[in-house]
């Protein structure tokens, strides 16, 4: 079976996303999917990740999106993990974790 993806979109200037992103890189994130679950790390601060905000019409990291849907994200301090929980039941309309916007600094 092959492994699920999750991109999580962050840019490098926001803050809140450095407390999901290190923990990531540090394999300390579990999901709710099924099976094999890996994070792809989608930095919107470059040409290629900027491209894939407005296509995914993003407004806010860090976002995370399973198969076209937004994941909940939630840091565990407990577990000092992320947890992304990414099924209908689960789905929420805000993130816990803290928000910056996508809109290019001027």
């Amino acid at each position: 079976m092959a492994k699920k993806v999750i991109d999580l979109y962050y840019s490098s200037d926001c803050e809140p996303c450095h407390d999901v992103v290190d923990r990531v890189k540090n394999g300390r994130f579990a999901s709710d999917l099924e099976g094999d679950v890996g994070v792809n790390l989608v930095d919107i601060s470059t040409e290629e990740g900027f491209a894939e905000v407005e296509k995914q019409n993003l407004e806010k990291v860090p976002t995370a999106r399973h198969e076209a849907k937004t994941c909940q994200i939630h840091i565990d301090e407990d577990l000092d993990a992320v947890m992304f929980t990414c099924t209908e039941e689960g789905n929420a309309p805000e993130e816990e974790a803290p928000a910056a916007s996508t809109e290019p600094k001027s």
